[in-house]
């Protein structure tokens, strides 16, 4: 993967040791999933990965999330939507990670994100330009979905886009770059209400696809 390296494009007046700090955390809250085959990141209160939809089976099952540092905890999928390529990942103990905080508001066709990349993939950081936001057709309940110039491969889906701020925007979708991200706005509500109920037990299975 050809990466661009992150320079100080953050809020004027942060030194670059707190914008490298702020990497340095979204690096080690994106995860990898059970084999590989899709990434994640650790949100609310630690308890919870956001991930893509299209990374989840059919079938009930648990899955392993796996940490930078070899670590591995189970959890459950306790809310899908296909439609809008986003999913919510229950663990059975807190990350031992720090978790990110999901954006309440869409970014701006212009806006500077930046694409940390998975932690076992080599790699600077990209710098990504949201292009617009528009209509794509594997995202059907999705009518600002985001364009970008990010330069991803398989494997990437569910890995996440964050802001200047280190809060997620968008998790990777697809398209011929594998450029296209999922807005997870509409998430962060449902992610909240998940974190102050995550001492309760765990879901019991795989919910019904709202589709």
């Amino acid at each position: 993967m050809a990466f661009v390296a992150v320079t100080a494009w953050m809020a004027c007046g942060q030194p670059e040791t707190h914008e490298a700090q702020g990497l340095q955390r979204a690096t080690a809250a994106t995860v990898t999933l059970g084999d590989g085959h899709c990434a994640g990141v650790v949100v609310g209160q630690g308890r919870h990965v956001l991930t893509a939809a299209h990374c989840v089976a059919q079938e009930s099952s648990p899955e392993f999330t796996n940490f930078e540092d070899g670590r591995r905890l189970e959890g459950r999928y306790v809310f899908v939507d296909r439609g809008r390529d986003l999913a919510v990942l229950e663990l059975e103990a807190k990350a031992p990670v720090a978790p990110l905080e999901v954006a309440e508001a869409l970014p701006a066709p212009g806006d500077v994100l930046v694409f940390t990349g998975r932690y076992d993939r080599p790699g600077e950081p990209q710098q990504v330009m949201l292009e617009r936001l528009g209509r794509c057709p594997s995202l059907p309940d999705v009518p600002a979905a985001l364009f970008t110039t990010m330069d991803g491969t398989p494997g990437d889906s569910g890995a996440p886009l964050v802001d200047a701020r280190m809060r997620v925007v968008g998790l990777v979708h697809g398209g011929a770059r594998c450029s296209i991200a999922a807005p997870t706005a509409d998430i962060a509500p449902e992610v909240q209400r998940l974190s102050q109920e995550d001492a309760q037990p765990l879901a019991q299975g795989l919910p019904p696809d709202p589709r």
